[in-house]
């Protein structure tokens, strides 16, 4: 099969990435190179495409199942973030947390391990996210809004 290569620009940062699909759709090889710097090699499941994300100096691709924080500079490595709960569809960072947004869930996780969540009668359509509020449709066209507060998400009920 053959690899996709996709740059990546965060900032002052260029971001090569590999992915390389292979016989089994449960796994595609991901290999990122900083310019200028070594490459990492990666497994991420391959039933859903790779997706990139930048918030301020915070630049991060994500798969199903996890979240990569890329290097701020060539002397860092990547860090990867396990998430098992359900697949990710999209992610944003809130302040020192992750908002993740998932099939039928969404959940802040803070840097100390500290979660909130919240959790979706339909399948999540769309979501976006302004720094502080996060507005959830799911495919009935039923719109969710939560503040994001500190490692808590608080639905915002319009009376």
């Amino acid at each position: 099969m053959k690899p996709m290569i996709s740059r990546f620009v965060a900032n002052d940062r260029v971001f090569s990435i590999v992915q390389t699909p292979t016989s089994d759709i449960r796994r595609t090889e991901l290999t990122i190179t900083l310019s200028g710097a070594q490459g990492w090699d990666f497994v991420v499941p391959g039933w859903r495409d790779v997706s990139f994300g930048i918030s301020g100096e915070i630049a991060y691709v994500w798969s199903a199942r996890s979240i990569i924080a890329l290097p701020s500079h060539k002397d860092a490595d990547p860090k990867v973030i396990p998430f098992d709960e359900e697949d990710l569809l999209m992610v944003f960072v809130a302040g020192p947390c992750w908002l993740l947004v998932c099939e039928t869930s969404m959940w802040l996780m803070g840097p100390d391990g500290e979660r909130g969540q919240a959790h979706f009668r339909e399948v999540v359509e769309e979501a976006s996210f302004d720094g502080h509020i996060v507005i959830v449709r799911d495919v009935d066209s039923a719109e969710y809004r939560f503040e994001v507060s500190a490692t808590n998400l608080v639905e915002i009920i319009d009376s």
